[in-house]
C-alpha cells in the first residue's frame, strides 16, 4: 500500500486495556520516504515519539512515553494501514511493551 503520513494526525478508535493510549491521544506524524516518525501526548501520556519504517504493507516502529506517574515506557509496534470509504487513513497495530510485564496488545488509529 502507498500511504503517506506526513503531517497527518491521528487519535485511537481501539485501544487493550494494558496499554495507555485513549482517545485523548493524539499522534502527529511526519514521514521522509521510508522512514516515519511521530510525537504524542494526552490521556495518560504527558509526551512521547514513535520512530520506524515503512514496509511493503506494514509499519514497523518503536515507542516511547512517559505517562502522567512520571514513568518511562516503552515498546515496539507492526502498524497496518488501510483506507476507509471516506479516503481516510486507518493503523491497525499490534504492540509490545519493552517494559514491565512485556505484555502486548492491539490498538486502531485514525486519521482526524
Amino acid at each position: 500500500m502507498n500511504i503517506n503520513l506526513n503531517n497527518k494526525k491521528f487519535k485511537s478508535e481501539f485501544y487493550s486495556k494494558n496499554g495507555e493510549v485513549s482517545d485523548q491521544t493524539i499522534f502527529s506524524y511526519s514521514q521522509k520516504d521510508n522512514i516515519i516518525w511521530a510525537e504524542y501526548k494526552g490521556g495518560r501520556i504527558v509526551k512521547g515519539n514513535i520512530v520506524g519504517k515503512i514496509f511493503e504493507n506494514h509499519l514497523e516502529f518503536v515507542y516511547q512515553h512517559i505517562n502522567k506517574e512520571n514513568e518511562l515506557m516503552t515498546g515496539n509496534c507492526k502498524s497496518y494501514p488501510e483506507k476507509t470509504e471516506n479516503g481516510k487513513i486507518r493503523l491497525k497495530e499490534i504492540w509490545q511493551w519493552n517494559c514491565k510485564d512485556n505484555s502486548s496488545g492491539k490498538s486502531t488509529l485514525i486519521e482526524i
